[in-house]
């Protein structure tokens, strides 16, 4: 397969569009076009959806981590020897898709990109998703690795550990002495609750254990620092990192604040999974991850 028709194949689906994509191979949108219609010829099968924004069909998806790896193989190959060539469309530049959980993305993966601050060869597009999902990005092709909970490496890529973070359920006193009966129990299937996203199940595996099935209210609040304030403001009950908890919470010294006695701490371990494939931009990616993480347990 030609490289060119590749590189054209992924940018469509990182930049959304045939036009922008375009616009950075510094190509007209027919050239572009025509490169797409090629590879899509030669395979035999339509790998695009012409939609805003560009989707991978199913055999598109099939493809999409093949080449990724193929044009980050070619960079790397131009970078190491010290050629450039005169074709437009080498990047002098090397683009690493990550997946990573928001909560990560807030607290220690900040190290990482306070490292790679400092390469002026690799650019970062980093995706955020759920620590139970992001393995799924990784399997499609959308990026070369992920923060990810499952330690079972995705097909054609290693996992390693990488630390433990704990959540700690919390909630006002205010909100729970509202919804207590005469007895001083809280009734927790009226208590509110915040969810981080729709696929945020953290909160109904905790309830489910206290015999709650169906929450009366969930909030949805799809921010780290929302959701935590969300929770501190007394919206509803929430897992919070432990290392993101009000100063006082976990003494029990909080104004406000508490752990919630009826409900287990989660410990969800985080593994680092990437393609088997190396290049000296991924070696020093999977260096600082590996170190940032360390400072996280």
């Amino acid at each position: 397969m030609n490289t060119d028709h590749l590189r054209a194949f992924v940018l469509a689906v990182d930049e959304g569009t045939f036009e922008a994509a375009a616009d950075l191979l510094r190509i007209s949108g027919s050239a572009f076009s025509q490169r797409i219609k090629a590879l899509e010829k030669e395979i035999g099968q339509v790998l695009l959806t012409r939609t805003i924004p560009v989707t991978p069909t199913e055999s598109g998806q099939k493809l999409l981590g093949i080449a990724r790896q193929t044009v980050l193989l070619e960079d790397e190959a131009r970078r190491s020897l010290g050629f450039r060539g005169s074709s437009r469309n080498y990047s002098p530049t090397t683009t690493l898709s990550v997946a990573v959980n928001a909560d990560s993305l807030a607290s220690w993966f900040l190290r990482v990109l306070q490292e790679a601050a400092t390469w002026d060869d690799v650019e970062l597009h980093l995706h955020a998703e759920d620590q139970e999902h992001t393995h799924e990005l990784l399997r499609n092709g959308t990026v070369t690795a992920a923060v990810t909970e499952h330690p079972t490496p995705v097909s054609g890529c290693r996992a390693e550990p990488l630390g433990t973070i704990r959540y700690w359920p919390v909630a006002s006193r205010e909100l729970l002495d509202r919804h207590r009966d005469e007895g001083g129990a809280v009734r927790w299937a009226s208590v509110p609750q915040i969810d981080y996203s729709i696929r945020d199940s953290t909160q109904r595996t905790a309830l489910a254990a206290l015999g709650v099935t169906t929450p009366a209210i969930t909030h949805l609040v799809p921010s780290v620092q929302a959701y935590n304030a969300a929770v501190g403001y007394g919206l509803g009950w929430g897992m919070i990192p432990e290392s993101m908890l009000p100063a006082g919470v976990k003494e029990g010294t909080h104004r406000d604040l508490e752990i919630i006695a009826e409900i287990q701490p989660d410990d969800v371990e985080l593994h680092w999974q990437h393609w088997s494939t190396t290049t000296p931009a991924m070696d020093r990616l999977n260096d600082v991850v590996r170190r940032a993480a360390a400072r996280m347990t």
